[in-house]
């Protein structure tokens, strides 16, 4: 097949959405396929900041077998808004959908990956060439912008809801994270023949412990003498990091030899280095970002990994891919979640949680765990071999090809 991917956070950015892309698109031309995409310039706000990597990129060139394009976007280093968001979504819209429209050839079906923006694109290809349309979702929009307050006003609320339909409408097929986006697209009277679940996947192999020095990791990052209890990721709005912050100010007065390590980048870092200093957290350490590659060695380090998310219906239906890293390290996990990743973490038996978001009980699940390693042991067990039998690479990516190639060929 002849494949055209749209997504503006693409190599060599490295937000959760980029890596998938990158490793699908790498997949897909392993497996023969013709594959061009056409991204945008780095441009999200974390890479902005962090200064990663340069936008001083190429606008074409050959990666790794695909034809990759690449578009001016807008980006911005200054704090993020909802009219700066827009700015840089709308910009990949439109000038990502003109180069797609004047690529030469025919594409057999077009690829285009969340936020709603890029579908917005992928709709108007796909009605002017005629060439079919699989939307991948990754983040519900507008929901997500709702949900964070980012998106208020009446009048865009409405438009936005329109646009998410017509979108879903034209889509031959609809891909989603978690089982609970297709209750949601459903809900909006989308069939549910349509929608495919292709979750957000992981490789056991690499976030196999047991391969992992451990006692080298944490020498390296001076972790001796501490029970470790670690944040990797993404600091975003949504996760309700203020939340992991509260329970530190409790375990640091009943147990001062658990550390709380956050390792990442995001948005949300200012209010945690904020509190971190009002409170006096000297049990609190952040890391910057780390590449990709020391992932699985930080997580074999940990001695337990924890997650929060902000509690509103968007919440309930997501599920970051961190989960499935934290699964496959055979760490225990602390969660303050409810909704599909509860559900997840209750059928592994990988972790305790709690439903309601409770910095007592969260840290009560920590002071457990520190006093029951071996239960803690079998918990991160337990989470390995589940996601080795639900979360694969090998298992999601075969059926990413087949929403594909469904794509191309129903009516």
């Amino acid at each position: 097949m002849k494949i055209l991917f749209l997504h503006q956070h693409f190599y060599p950015e490295t937000v959760g959405t980029s890596t998938r892309a990158v490793e699908i698109v790498d997949y897909l031309v392993q497996r023969g396929h013709e594959v061009t995409v056409v991204a945008g310039i780095p441009s999200h706000p974390s890479t902005m900041r962090s200064g990663e990597v340069s936008r001083q990129q190429p606008r074409y060139e050959n990666f790794r077998g695909a034809k990759l394009y690449r578009v001016w976007t807008y980006g911005s280093n200054k704090p993020d808004t909802f009219l700066r968001r827009m700015m840089a979504y709308s910009s990949f819209m439109i000038l990502g959908f003109l180069k797609a429209l004047t690529l030469r050839g025919h594409f057999d079906v077009i690829v285009a990956i969340s936020p709603l923006p890029n579908g917005i694109a992928g709709l108007g290809l796909s009605l002017l060439r005629g060439w079919p349309l699989m939307f991948d979702v990754c983040d519900i929009w507008p929901d997500c912008a709702i949900a964070v307050g980012m998106l208020r006003n009446p009048a865009l609320i409405a438009l936005s809801k329109w646009a998410e339909k017509m979108v879903y409408n034209r889509a031959r097929r609809i891909g989603v994270v978690t089982r609970g986006f297709i209750e949601n697209i459903h809900n909006k009277g989308i069939p549910r023949e349509k929608i495919r679940l292709l979750p957000d996947w992981v490789d056991p192999d690499t976030y196999d412990s047991s391969k992992v020095d451990r006692h080298a990791v944490r020498r390296e990052y001076e972790l001796d003498g501490r029970y470790v209890v670690s944040f990797l990721g993404n600091f975003g709005l949504l996760m309700g990091l203020e939340t992991i912050l509260e329970t530190a100010r409790i375990v640091r007065n009943t147990d001062p030899d658990v550390l709380f390590l956050f390792v990442g980048k995001g948005v949300a870092q200012p209010m945690m280095e904020e509190k971190i200093s009002a409170w006096n957290l000297t049990n609190v350490r952040i890391i910057p970002y780390q590449p990709r590659s020391k992932v699985p060695a930080l997580l074999a380090a940990s001695d337990a990994l924890i997650v929060t998310y902000m509690k509103n219906d968007i919440t309930l239906i997501t599920v970051p891919s961190k989960i499935y890293e934290y699964m496959s390290s055979a760490r225990p996990i602390v969660a303050g979640v409810a909704g599909v990743i509860e559900q997840i973490l209750t059928d592994a038996g990988c972790g305790l949680v709690s439903r309601t978001r409770d910095p007592q009980e969260l840290a009560r699940h920590i002071s457990y765990l520190k006093s029951h390693p071996e239960e803690g042991r079998s918990m991160g067990e337990r989470g390995r071999q589940y996601a080795i039998e639900h979360f694969s690479f090998e298992k999601v990516a075969e059926a990413y090809e087949k929403t594909v190639e469904e794509s191309a060929q129903s009516q």
